[in-house]
């Protein structure tokens, strides 16, 4: 399995419920809300829009300012904290192979991926797919926007403040 489809298997909802404060399931985006992302993104509430999709076991939040997707993350429930972990640390397995193959082979001056702090229990930041994965308890977010990691960094950690 490709390390990008291993990413998107890692975020599957196994179906159980979130642990996190009053989150029932990934269909809520983890409890973060339009009023949420108007407030992060720095427009009216009135100017976002919110998208739930469920795509095969996960689902897909999206947040638009008019026609333009500004902030978009999957959720995954794993059945425990312990399956959760052991899903982001076989992730970050996959990264490093990845990032063995020729196509990457020395073009990661940074790393294959960084461990981040602050936002949730756990969070892995890759410059292979631009992408922030943060973990508290048994639930997985990983963000595709915004861009960058300072950004998604940020988003990360109000998204799992809330849980």
């Amino acid at each position: 399995m490709g390390f990008i489809r291993m990413g998107f298997a890692l975020i599957a909802a196994a179906g159980a419920p979130l642990a996190w404060g009053a989150v029932s399931d990934g269909n809520d985006c983890g409890g973060f809300t339009a009023a949420e992302a108007a407030a992060w993104l720095k427009v009216a509430p009135a100017h976002v829009t919110r998208e739930v999709a469920k795509s095969g076991d996960k689902w897909v939040c999206a947040f638009s300012v008019g026609k333009n997707p500004a902030i978009a993350f999957s959720v995954n429930v794993a059945s425990n904290a312990r399956r959760a972990t052991s899903d982001l640390e076989r992730y970050r397995d996959d990264l490093v192979a990845e990032g063995d193959t020729a196509s990457w082979r020395g073009k990661l001056p940074n790393g294959v991926y960084s461990d981040m702090f602050g936002a949730g229990d756990e969070a892995v930041w890759t410059d292979i797919n631009g992408m922030l994965t943060v973990r508290r308890e048994n639930v997985t977010v990983q963000f595709t926007l915004p861009k960058g990691k300072d950004a998604q960094l940020s988003l990360g950690k109000e998204v799992a403040s809330g849980f």
